[in-house]
């Protein structure tokens, strides 16, 4: 039962402390909080490693080494730089943290561990001994309903960006926003809900915007019907990141020299064929003057203008600009952002 225990704090902790739910770092916590008991044969681990756990046993009374910083010390020193080569820091992190916070919870049972082994001292944390935990009580089944509910909220806060950004959400603080934005668009379709006004007449703008990208502090966002940029088409009170489904954003460019682009272009439109793509950048047209600019929106970012002989794009959806663009020669280099999984 102690074991159980053992791994729903760690893991618990583990992913509220480092911000992960990676299941390879939760299931390395696991094993850093059975560590501990690999002193006594009767353990679970100490079954396992029946010979380890037997010498151990016969030198060092239970709880004293493995249950102590001394251990975790050892434990990390040799996990960190493994982790650094392999590129699991956090995974090998997890280990001596595992073992920690296994560890001290032992502090709470009536034996209480050796914490600073080779120092012959218990610390045991509460000084009635009634109230100490005793395996398999009433007391321990209460600390592992609260540690699983603290492994959900930590998962829930992990894959939320971190505590970090879950305040940030709160507060609606940029910073912690563009950072979530950064974290997850490449996976995942980011809408932002916001609050504000239009500038162009202070009438609501309150709703759910889907996120194309940032430019510095601001998000460029869509509504299906137009384009726009926080604090310049929309002044924005408050604003919060949520993840919508599943999707792939991926960036390329193209490169023409004095040709028609159409052909690329669709080209482009045929290989993601269910994906929404946005085209930046400048280029130079033969004849500026036979291009159809369309409509334009004043209350919406500009995504295509025209100055000699020069057109620039910002966020221009492909569809558009292969009809503008279909009886021109370019030169000039373009970025695109692919989004396959349309919003």
């Amino acid at each position: 039962m102690m074991a159980i225990t053992h791994a729903a704090i760690a893991v618990a902790g583990c992913s509220l402390i480092l911000g992960a739910a990676d299941p390879l770092v939760l299931g390395v916590a696991i094993v850093g909080s059975q560590l501990p008991d690999i002193d006594t044969t009767t353990s679970t681990i100490g079954q396992i490693f029946y010979p380890v756990a037997a010498w151990i046993e016969r030198r060092y009374p239970h709880r004293t080494v493995t249950h102590s910083f001394l251990a975790t010390g050892a434990i990390a020193v040799v996990a960190l730089p493994i982790g650094y080569v392999s590129g699991h820091l956090l995974a090998a992190a997890a280990l001596p943290l595992g073992h920690l916070l296994a560890t001290f919870s032992d502090c709470f049972t009536k034996q209480g561990v050796q914490l600073f082994f080779p120092y012959p001292a218990w610390c045991i944390s509460v000084s009635n001994p009634q109230r100490r935990l005793k395996t398999g009580g009433a007391g321990e089944l209460w600390v592992l309903g609260m540690a699983i509910a603290l492994l959900v909220a930590g998962i829930h806060i992990a894959t939320g960006g971190g505590i970090t950004q879950q305040v940030s959400q709160s507060l609606g603080l940029k910073d912690g926003i563009i950072q979530t934005y950064n974290d997850k668009a490449s996976t995942y379709q980011v809408y932002a809900n916001i609050t504000g006004v239009w500038a162009s007449d202070r009438s609501s703008a309150d709703g759910k915007y889907f996120i194309l990208g940032t430019e510095g502090t601001e998000f460029i966002v869509t509504d299906g019907k137009g384009i726009y940029k926080t604090n310049q088409q929309i002044i924005v009170s408050k604003l919060s990141s949520v993840l919508g489904e599943k999707a792939t954003t991926t960036s390329k460019t193209l490169t023409f020299d004095d040709e028609n682009p159409v052909p690329a272009l669709r080209k482009l439109q045929v290989s993601y064929p269910n994906a929404a793509i946005y085209l930046s950048g400048a280029i130079a047209v033969d004849a500026p003057e036979d291009l159809e600019l369309g409509s334009v929106n004043p209350s919406a970012l500009q995504t295509f203008s025209v100055a000699g002989g020069n057109v620039t794009m910002n966020y221009h959806p492909l569809g558009v600009v292969i009809v503008q663009l279909a009886d021109q020669y370019v030169t000039g280099t373009v970025g695109v952002k692919v989004i396959s999984g349309r919003p």
